[in-house]
């Protein structure tokens, strides 16, 4: 079959009127599609009225208010380089370190409105594919039109200021086998392919925002493909819309709530959902994929810097994240006067994870490296080291707040109670010391949604593998190391150097 088209010309997907940056009302419209989710047996009719979505929908719709203020304008946006509107700063493609300080300084407001606990907001993404289009010569290998279909889709989503999930994972039955060999055709590959483009079938996980997201981007996860030709079925990437046939969600059940976010402050507007993707012979346009049946373009896409410059936007998170959890500890210790030697140096030890992860983030923009096409790309090691120990920091943030927030997390009542006709004893027993007993039960039941709830484990279970396999990323952090070979010449040119020092010391 012919194959070529015409790089020139878009899909009709993606044409259409230049918006730039969008607010929270458009980006809530943009939801009400028909999309196919499913949650608790039932498929939704509109995410954004039921009860398990609109809370974080709300919360991303508010990070789209902030781009809109003007006041932030110059922060939150930059000027369109095809347009001319104003678009997301997340989309900038940065070209000096002081680029990366400003889209730093974009994503941490962002992340400061969320208390940096909802981890795919749709800077993650859009600073991905920015990667990808700034290298889009990698995509080349599977053909030259692979390539410009990049470019292309970063110029779609960043002029019509789209949010993106992703999916990297393949579900699987049986560890022992590679994925092309999992039974029951459960794993996603292409199935067929026409003139118009490719069909594909079967299970990708994990969506996280997946029901709140207007597009979707399928990448290959693993780094090697097996070379033989069971795999190239796999070895595909594209994007699609979140209401293309043939594609459903199914998504893990909510956390329970009591319905009020006074007494959920963070399970009620924060959770962003995790999801399976099925696919059901899915069309998807020529236009809109990157790689097909390449096991060796998938190895060229893993030279993309999408990883450095990924691990930057997740890194200013973890920042804005720690440093949430430590404005609680301030508090719980403020409003109980519990400020015991043992107590400071609790919060000594958050301050200290704050500063650690704040002193990363900055040596990776000031560190940073040449990358493809005038751009730069974020160095890599430090952000490889809170990937790495953030993890750990947070488990250990969170068993502060525990500590510090002791007995009364546990039997902190509800706005309800309050309200009750046990509302006058709930005054005297839940008061600090200098607040009233409302405003110190607001504070309570954040601490325990933080760090004990059911909202707060996931949490934890995402920080460990949000980013893949732990051990084995660590395994291959401790194997291609760039500073290991001249940290050991410098060990042996030390050894020596002892024969110098003997004639020196001794005289000889």
């Amino acid at each position: 079959m012919d194959m070529t088209i015409n790089m020139d010309i878009k899909s009709t997907a993606m044409n259409g009127a230049r918006k730039g940056v969008r607010n929270g009302a458009d980006y809530i419209a943009s939801l009400q599609d028909g999309r196919s989710v499913w949650i608790d047996g039932e498929r939704i009719k509109d995410v954004t009225v039921d009860r398990r979505f609109r809370g974080a929908i709300q919360s991303i719709a508010d990070l789209y208010d902030i781009q809109c203020d003007p006041a932030l304008s110059d922060k939150m946006t930059f000027t369109s380089p095809t347009s001319g509107a104003r678009v997301g700063m997340s989309f900038i493609q940065p070209r000096s370190a002081e680029d990366l300080r400003r889209r730093r300084d974009m994503m941490k407001t962002w992340m400061d409105a969320v208390g940096g606990m909802m981890g795919r907001t749709p800077d993650f993404l859009n600073v991905m594919v920015s990667a990808h289009a700034s290298a889009h010569e990698v995509f080349a290998v599977g053909g030259e039109r692979f390539a410009q279909n990049i470019v292309n889709y970063h110029e779609y989503i960043r002029e019509n200021d789209l949010a993106l999930t992703h999916s990297l994972v393949s579900p699987d039955i049986d560890k022992r086998k590679q994925m092309f060999e999992q039974p029951g055709e459960m794993v996603m590959r292409v199935v067929r392919e026409s003139d118009a483009g490719i069909y594909v079938s079967g299970a990708r996980s994990v969506a996280t925002l997946g029901p709140l997201a207007n597009e979707v981007l399928i990448m290959p996860a693993a780094a090697k493909f097996p070379l033989v030709a069971d795999a190239e079925a796999y070895a595909v990437g594209f994007a699609v819309s979140i209401d293309t046939p043939g594609m459903k969600m199914i998504c893990r059940p909510s956390y329970p709530t009591t319905g009020k976010f006074a007494n959920d402050p963070l399970s009620g507007r924060m959770d962003e959902m995790d999801a399976v993707l099925w696919f059901e012979d899915c069309f998807v346009p020529w236009e809109r994929v990157f790689m097909y049946r390449n096991i060796k373009a998938v190895e060229a896409a893993m030279k993309s810097p999408s990883g450095p410059h990924g691990s930057h936007q997740s890194a200013t998170r973890s920042l804005a994240k720690m440093e949430f959890l430590l404005g609680i500890a301030y508090n719980l210790v403020e409003v109980s006067h519990s400020h015991f030697p043992n107590v400071m140096v609790q919060l000594a030890e958050l301050v200290a994870f704050v500063e650690t992860l704040r002193a990363l983030v900055r040596v990776a923009e000031i560190d940073c490296i040449p990358g493809p096409n005038g751009t730069v790309v974020p160095y890599e090691q430090p952000l490889n080291v809170v990937r790495a120990q953030y993890p750990a920091m947070h488990a250990r943030a969170l068993e502060i707040l525990q500590f510090l927030g002791a007995g009364n997390l546990v039997v902190a009542p509800s706005v309800e109670d309050l309200h009750s006709e046990s509302g006058p004893a709930i005054e005297r027993y839940c008061a600090g010391a200098d607040i009233p007993a409302e405003r110190r039960m607001q504070l309570t039941r954040l601490a325990w949604d933080a760090s004990c709830s059911s909202f707060a484990g996931r949490q934890n279970l995402y920080e460990k593998f949000f980013s893949g396999d732990p051990w084995r990323n660590a395994a291959m952090r401790g194997e291609r190391y760039p500073g290991a070979r001249e940290a050991q010449d410098r060990v042996w040119a030390f050894l020596d150097r002892n024969g110098e020092w003997e004639q020196r010391i001794n005289g000889a």
